[in-house]
């Protein structure tokens, strides 16, 4: 068995990670459309539909207490799917995280998708093996650009404004990122999605990431440099306090699951 789990692993498994809010699974739609783009990538379509989909989480959901972390996998040697569900991990991350710039840069593009989830991507494996005492560690694009973290998205603050690397810098499309950047608009925040220069999170005045397990999570220290001694600035900390009402009201975010 352990000779026929590593054989799928070798071949690869694309992947999803969700979670709940109030025991529903948060964003359920979006995550079902995100594992099927990743599996065109192979010329491969979900094997169960959304209904099917939503059916399993809502069976395993029910087997556990509290809210729940999923990750649904799809084997590309057996046209298999697993789905793993544990506890949601509870970190206290408003104290905020440190954080420091892996030494491998982003695999280009053209080689390997940005918008691809499949494990072992080797840019996101090397990564990782640089977290140590770290929350997360930034990666850096061939060109100096700034694109993620190995799990998660990256914000900036300067002079209010809100700055996060575009799609176009080579990152994944997460979906906390894209209601952070829909909150931030309703709550009139100025917003700007583009190319970032890797030099530009040692100027910038408040530095956030976002995930699904933990939402917004506020940098307190970047390499060296500490942004804050004790609480977040202004722009993260409105972000974080309206981040979970805001998705919990937002109709797109519960498709299936209402």
């Amino acid at each position: 068995m352990d000779g026929e789990f590593l054989e799928e692993v070798s071949q690869g498994l694309v992947y999803e990670t969700l979670r709940t809010y109030n025991r529903l699974p948060f964003a359920a739609w979006k995550h079902y459309e995100r594992w099927n783009r990743s599996l065109s990538f192979f010329g491969l379509t979900a094997p169960i539909t959304f209904e099917r989909y939503m059916k399993i989480l809502s069976e395993g959901i029910e087997k556990l207490e509290g809210e729940v972390r999923m990750k649904v996998y799809f084997s590309l040697k057996s046209h298999k799917v697993l789905v793993v569900f544990q506890p949601l991990p509870r970190a206290n991350v408003e104290e905020g995280v440190s954080v420091k710039f892996a030494r491998y840069r982003r695999i280009p593009d053209l080689s390997t998708p940005p918008f691809l989830k499949i494990t072992g991507r080797t840019d996101i494996v090397l990564a990782r093996r640089d977290i140590k005492d770290c929350y997360d560690v930034l990666i850096i694009g061939a060109s100096g650009q700034l694109c993620e973290g190995s799990f998660s998205n990256v914000f900036l603050v300067k002079d209010g404004v809100l700055i996060t690397p575009s799609l176009e810098s080579g990152i994944l499309d997460g979906i906390t990122r894209e209601n952070v950047i829909e909150l931030a608009k309703s709550l009139d925040i100025t917003v700007e999605e583009r190319i970032v220069q890797a030099w530009e999170v040692f100027t910038a005045d408040e530095v956030f990431l976002t995930h699904t397990s933990m939402g917004v999570v506020p940098v307190r220290k970047v390499e060296n440099r500490i942004l804050f001694e004790e609480e977040a600035g202004p722009i993260t900390k409105t972000l974080m306090e309206n981040f979970e009402p805001f998705a919990l009201n937002r109709k797109e975010n519960w498709v299936g699951a209402l």
